[in-house]
């Protein structure tokens, strides 16, 4: 089974990978550089509930965890988490519930001004059920960030060979079991019930296929935000 498959490459692989304490405080200290890290921090407040759907090893959760007074709850099907926990748990971050559990069989009593799904849906075969669970879980007025593959980030693949700038990158990019890409119309259109608000990389949320052709070592990955009106 496809889904049984995507949970053991992830369990093993530890996506996006192991970090220190060191690595949140330089991130807290010299400022968010990484794009994408950058467009959720801008999200990002205090006294917030927050849902962070497919969280890896728990970078994101942890970071923001620990910089903003926030309730944020994370889910992740694989072994990952165990990672994710805990780093927490070492580095006292306690305002963080780690979920254990494939999303589409996750039912919280509660909804969120922020959901966060970062290179995730495009890695779920039911990713319709999935991205209409995130809508309804989203507060009126809640954000929904939501970073996918952008087919043109894969065309380069075709000609060159990419250089990653780590194995993990290379083996999520290259072996993974099952992805799906999706254009910048094709991602308004799905999310056509929501406010668009914003994209990256992009120039005044214009040229957002063409920008994803010189990103092909992260398959094009375009990071959203939409609001909940």
């Amino acid at each position: 089974m496809i889904t049984e498959e995507i949970k053991n490459f992830y369990s093993n692989l530890h996506f996006p990978g192991r970090y220190t304490w060191e690595d949140l405080k330089f991130y807290e200290n010299q400022g968010i550089h990484n794009i994408y890290l950058r467009e959720i921090d801008l999200v990002m407040q205090d006294n917030i509930d927050v849902l962070d759907v497919g969280c890896g090893t728990g970078l994101v959760s942890n970071l923001f965890a620990n910089k903003y007074k926030s309730n944020f709850t994370a889910v992740d099907f694989s072994d990952s988490i165990d990672y994710a926990r805990n780093f927490a748990k070492k580095n006292k971050i306690k305002n963080v519930k780690w979920v254990k559990k494939d999303f589409l069989l996750f039912n919280p009593e509660k909804k969120y001004d922020v959901i966060i799904c970062c290179g995730v849906l495009h890695h779920i075969p039911q990713y319709e059920t999935a991205l209409a669970k995130i809508k309804s879980l989203l507060k009126p007025n809640g954000k929904l960030i939501l970073a996918v593959y952008n087919p043109y980030g894969k065309i380069l693949k075709r000609f060159f060979k990419i250089n990653y700038n780590c194995d993990i990158l290379y083996q999520d990019q290259e072996l993974n079991p099952f992805e799906l890409s999706f254009n910048n119309k094709q991602v308004k259109t799905m999310c056509k019930d929501l406010e668009f608000l914003s994209s990256a990389p992009s120039i005044a949320n214009h040229l957002v296929d063409f920008l994803s052709l010189t990103n092909s070592e992260n398959g094009g990955l375009v990071l959203y935000i939409f609001t909940k009106t």
